[in-house]
């Protein structure tokens, strides 16, 4: 594997994990770089889910594969500044896997625009620009000025009118169980559904608190949510009977034609596994990315 993949603005040095653009340097934790590296070694191919379990876990590892995973890609979609609603570097294929969008040029050193120290080495202690790196970082800024001058008022106009964020709002999950002891358990899986989905808040915003999110199933009316909370989606739990346990149901829907957008089903032994609703609030969160992205 190349030590330098360049791609786009930035330069990701493999071997620590950093990720270097003109104005910003990140260092990726070790288990999303490894899929950064592996993603970008191979620009537009399809790489599944199951290869990237194989590469980054060992066979004899037991963790949660797909929650991982899942946290790696928004690791570095957050790094990147990249989008799943609209990507720019990586492409979700649903079931499948991913693919890394831009070209890559793969090289050997340090990055390309780094402050010059003395005797001809970056103040990093790696070896200074060449010539050509130079001549790129000039064009690049010379591009970027002309760029603003064509358009800087439009720029500000567009600025203004950037579009709010989609408001989520989430309802009370709903205890058809007929067991009052699961109406507690209920409120678990609302609250930590609402904490979760409110860490991503520059993707949108949430609302659980409302009280007309808190009416019973039979008069919930998701018009009136949407009209009156301004809500965008809607996220609706329910807790049914099961032979053994109980099972959770979540629903993403949007708000306009209340059409799914996502269902998930999960099942639960008769004693709460305390580690559930987390794990139900994450798929929630990953849909919700997935689905509305921003």
């Amino acid at each position: 594997m190349p030590s330098v993949l360049r791609f786009d603005r930035f330069e990701f040095h493999v071997d620590s994990g950093e990720l270097v653009s003109l104005d910003s340097r990140v260092r990726l934790e070790p288990q999303p770089a490894k899929l950064l590296a592996l993603l970008a070694c191979r620009p537009g191919e399809l790489v599944s889910r199951e290869e990237l379990q194989r590469e980054i876990w060992p066979a004899d590892t037991f963790v949660d594969f797909e929650r991982g995973i899942n946290y790696c890609i928004r690791s570095i979609r957050r790094a990147l500044d990249d989008s799943a609603a609209a990507p720019r570097f990586i492409e979700t294929l649903p079931r499948r896997g991913y693919r890394f969008l831009p070209a890559v040029e793969s090289l050997t050193g340090s990055p390309s625009v780094e402050t010059e120290g003395p005797a001809g080495e970056s103040v990093l202690g790696r070896p200074a620009p060449s010539a050509r790196d130079w001549r790129r970082v000039v064009l690049l800024l010379a591009g970027s000025a002309a760029a603003l001058i064509v358009v800087g008022s439009a720029v500000v106009l567009s600025t203004r009118s950037a579009p709010p964020a989609p408001t989520v709002a989430v309802t009370l999950f709903d205890n058809e169980t007929g067991r009052p002891d699961l109406d507690r358990i209920a409120q678990i899986f609302t609250d930590t559904a609402v904490e979760r989905l409110a860490r991503d808040a520059t993707r949108w915003s949430v609302i659980g608190n409302a009280s007309i999110l808190r009416k019973p199933r039979p008069f919930r009316n998701l018009e009136a949510i949407a009209s009156s909370l301004h809500a965008d989606f809607i996220v609706l739990g329910q807790i049914e009977p099961a032979v053994e346990g109980f099972t959770v149901l979540t629903h993403l829907i949007r708000a306009r034609d209340q059409r799914h957008l996502w269902v998930g089903r999960f099942e639960a032994a008769a004693v709460l596994d305390p580690s559930l609703p987390g794990r139900v609030a994450e798929r929630v969160a990953d849909a919700a990315e997935q689905r509305i992205g921003r």
